[in-house]
């Protein structure tokens, strides 16, 4: 039996300006045997999202990683629609669990620096915390919430940033093979 490929749901409602998740992109369409990534933006350009198509990727999968920029200290308005419509009592939870044993992370980009997301910082609260109700939700649909990978400082658009990107790119598929493990 070979092994699934992980799901990745990239959401990010200025991709064509992103110069942190496009690069994440860009790496993982190096690996197209193990990934398999599916922008919410472009899969529903006319933003209604097709529930059976979304649970049919879930299921063909193992492992599912939610990709986007912290919006807001939150998720993109698109993530939070696909969790509201596609995690349906009765598929998800309550009484049929179709994320159960699958290991779910989350992917996240902000634009300021990790030391801003602490107690003494500017946003006071770790990005974890400001997610909680992602993890909960994962938690109630019993999948394994394996933990999250985050690139901090990404809102100068300069050389250096541009370096440290794509070496978190790099650090990122091996998050994503550490996911699949």
């Amino acid at each position: 039996m070979t092994a699934k490929k992980t799901l990745v749901i990239v959401d990010h409602p200025t991709y064509d300006r992103s110069n942190a998740n496009r690069r994440l992109v860009e790496e993982m369409r190096k690996y197209p045997d193990d990934i398999l990534i599916h922008n919410l933006q472009s899969a529903y350009p006319t933003g209604t999202i097709d529930v059976a198509k979304e649970h049919c990727l879930v299921d063909n999968t193992d492992s599912i990683i939610f990709q986007f920029p912290l919006y807001w200290f939150t998720c993109p308005p698109k993530t939070k629609e696909w969790f509201d419509k596609v995690l349906t009592a009765g598929w998800a939870f309550a009484g049929t669990y179709h994320l159960e044993g699958k290991k779910v992370g989350i992917a996240v980009t902000c634009g300021s620096e990790e030391n801003d997301y602490t107690a003494q910082g500017i946003h006071h609260r770790s990005v974890e915390d400001y997610l909680v109700s992602m993890q909960k939700a994962f938690e109630m649909c019993k999948a394994n919430y394996i933990g999250m990978f985050a690139i901090y400082g990404i809102k100068n658009n300069d050389k250096e940033t541009a370096e440290r990107i794509a070496l978190k790119a790099k650090e990122y598929i091996e998050f994503i093979k550490s996911v699949k493990a």
